[in-house]
């Protein structure tokens, strides 16, 4: 079995310098990484990493905490393919990815990785008005990234969209296209994204000098049932809106179910803007307006972010907002004298 110095050997570097190769750290040069490569090739290398976690006091390991139940994360795409862009990154260095889909034990599980040294740091997916899991690994002061924005202004590192600029757009494309109706349905009134979005909705209603109706805000989960159940509400009002902007595509499939339910032609007599843009928005049936938010990405850039905290402790916040637009498809049209033209 070959050993690191063997690796070095062959690389013609310090045993050193593929240690810090091996622990993903910068500032080694492009040659030497290109010959520390071909040399854990040709040798087949595989790094002891339990051993290697005695010496360094590491796991080689950082968990992804996700706030919401396990059947919501398995059955939206955005989940998955947020854990798609963390393992990524995190692979490409050597670590491991431990998931926790706690539900109300969060505070348990979060204090067992920390106290327990089960993992070397934390990336929360999602945040909340009132969050207990980012106070507790900001009071520990243990290695985390936000996926999302804190609702306080806490000292972690985040990474997010600028949803409030995101549902603006998608809101503002609605009543360029003549609608006075516009509304909003999204997550849970707890998440921050939620009230982020909300807050784009009402500022693009207020340019164009349009009313609030608290009516015409929605909120549920990131399911299709959801999706489906709070368009009903809204197509039962007395005047029900002629285009909604969903904060999710999930939902939005769901609100397109609930308009064809109900006898109504999308974009024809409802417009709809889904939020994600997720593949399955391009396929449904018309293909989905969404807005795109690159999803993996922002996974990607999440563990990038972790892995410079967990190698330098000391850096600055860490604040990385990813880019934004929307994808215009066949759920939306023109809405002309009473009737909406595609």
């Amino acid at each position: 079995m070959y050993t690191i110095k063997d690796v070095a050997e062959r690389a013609g570097v310090s045993v050193a310098t593929v240690s810090r190769y091996m622990n993903g750290f910068p500032h080694i040069s492009e040659s030497a990484r290109r010959r520390i490569q071909q040399a854990i090739a040709e040798l087949n290398y595989r790094p002891n990493i339990a051993a290697s976690g005695l010496v360094t006091k590491t796991t080689k390991a950082i968990g992804l905490m996700v706030l919401t139940g396990i059947s919501e994360f398995f059955s939206n795409p955005f989940f998955t393919q947020v854990l798609n862009g963390i393992s990524h990154k995190a692979l490409s260095a050597h670590y491991d990815v431990l998931l926790s889909t706690s539900g109300s034990d969060e505070i348990e599980v979060l204090t067992n990785w920390i106290r327990g040294g089960r993992v070397d740091g934390i990336i929360l997916l999602r945040s909340r008005l009132e969050d207990p899991a980012i106070d507790l690994v900001v009071q520990e002061r243990f290695p985390a990234v936000l996926l999302g924005r804190p609702a306080h202004n806490q000292p972690i590192d985040y990474v997010d969209n600028d949803n409030v600029d995101a549902a603006y757009q998608a809101t503002t494309h609605l009543i360029r296209l003549g609608h006075q109706r516009v509304a909003f349905m999204g997550g849970g009134k707890h998440l921050v994204v939620t009230q982020d979005r909300i807050l784009g909705y009402q500022k693009a209603l207020r340019e164009y000098d349009m009313p609030i109706h608290d009516a015409y805000i929605r909120t549920g989960h990131y399911k299709k049932n959801s999706g489906y159940a709070v368009c009903q509400e809204l197509l039962r009002l007395s005047k029900p809106p002629t285009a909604i902007v969903a904060s999710d595509d999930i939902m939005a499939i769901g609100a397109m179910q609930a308009a064809h339910d109900a006898h109504l032609r999308v974009p024809d007599e409802l417009s709809i803007v889904g939020f994600n843009d997720l593949a399955i928005s391009s396929l449904t049936i018309p293909p989905l307006t969404s807005m795109r938010i690159h999803i993996h990405e922002l996974g990607f850039k999440a563990a990038d972010l972790l892995l410079k905290r967990i190698a330098q402790p000391s850096l600055p916040q860490q604040v990385a907002v990813i880019r934004t637009h929307l994808v215009v498809r066949q759920s939306t049209a023109s809405f002309i004298s009473g009737e909406i033209k595609p």
